[in-house]
């Protein structure tokens, strides 16, 4: 009452609280829209980051939250923030679409992805007459929201083989991740190797990945191999769509396949969210277009080819031992055999 009483006697206080409301107010909407501002308002324990229960945005949490450890850290929330990141910072992150697009949660846009070059290109694989190849059953962006809770397109190729068939590398590269998520993740057991422009021949740093193994392979991070040195064995990991979409499976199991796919990026830089991995400006590949050797590799030339230039000859190794053509950077990630 005394107060009141104060500022009913004086007018000027009046506009003094008046500026100091409007201030704290603005404090706050700054605090907000930073990410240190958001640490300092929402960092109840002090630790330097926030736990999704002091995030208070709880719906987009999982957006933000690009390497999945259940944290959002000052990197992830300059990003949010759209400020810019400093020193290694900078060079590791890629931009939001790229993470979008090759990500691939429930939460990203399947635009992103389009975007990034997974639609249909129409390219397919073709051999020498009396030469017996594991084909393609599953296409490159095939259509794939019939198995999952939302618009899904397939990011690769399939090839069905028998339980315990080789799989190849199909190049020179380093194995630069090893993700063991049968029971997590449709890809299952996954090995990731990266490619220099020298290994392949092409002036982009790509990637090949290789899914659904039934077991880790016997490889470390770094590991150099060679093209047609055996990464694992042919198996079925992976939960099913109807795991994802919270529907009875009714004894429905995965036929043994190899999933194959290329990311591919004209930066060196990668980054690895600890599920899966994201080349800084990375795009998808039709698989199929990297055995054409050439450039340009991207889905809207691939898409623009006449039809008589859709078959691409594919290079491979024989059951024997033998790679064919014998100059060839890129083989078929299953050997071939005469027929």
């Amino acid at each position: 009452m005394v107060v009141m009483k104060s500022l009913h006697t004086k007018p000027e206080n009046w506009i003094t609280a008046l500026v100091v409301i409007l201030l704290l107010t603005a404090s706050q909407v700054v605090i907000a829209k930073s990410a240190a501002g958001a640490l300092k308002k929402m960092d109840r324990n002090g630790d330097g980051r926030l736990s999704y229960d002091e995030w208070r945005k709880k719906r987009i949490f999982k957006r933000i939250d690009l390497n999945g450890d259940t944290f959002l850290d000052v990197s992830e929330l300059k990003r949010f923030f759209g400020e810019p990141l400093e020193g290694d910072l900078a060079q590791v992150l890629p931009d939001s679409k790229t993470i979008s697009a090759i990500r691939r949660s429930k939460f990203d846009d399947p635009q992103d992805l389009k975007d990034k070059g997974l639609v249909p290109t129409g390219l397919y694989p073709v051999w020498p007459d009396g030469i017996g190849c594991r084909g393609i059953d599953e296409t490159y962006a095939m259509d794939y929201s019939h198995k999952r809770p939302k618009e899904a397109y397939h990011g690769g190729v399939d090839l069905p083989a028998p339980f315990g068939t080789p799989v190849l590398a199909v190049m020179d590269g380093e194995v630069v991740a090893l993700y063991d998520a049968a029971d997590s993740n449709p890809r299952g057991v996954e090995v990731v190797i990266r490619h220099l422009p020298e290994q392949s021949g092409l002036p982009l740093y790509l990637y090949s990945r290789y899914t659904h193994f039934d077991r880790l392979p016997e490889l470390v991070i770094g590991q150099s191999v060679r093209m047609g040195d055996i990464l694992g064995e042919t198996g079925n990991s992976g939960i099913l769509g109807c795991e994802l979409k919270g529907r009875p499976c009714r004894g429905r199991t995965r036929r043994p396949a190899l999933h194959f796919d290329i990311l591919y990026s004209d930066r060196p830089e990668y980054y690895d969210t600890g599920s899966v991995l994201i080349p800084v400006n990375g795009n998808w590949m039709d698989p199929n277009a990297l055995y054409r050797n050439s450039m340009p590799v991207d889905t809207e030339s691939m898409k623009a080819l006449p039809a008589s230039e859709k078959a691409v000859s594919i290079a491979y190794k024989q059951t024997d031992g033998g790679v064919f053509p014998a100059d060839s950077k890129a083989i078929w990630p299953y050997a071939c055999w005469k027929k």
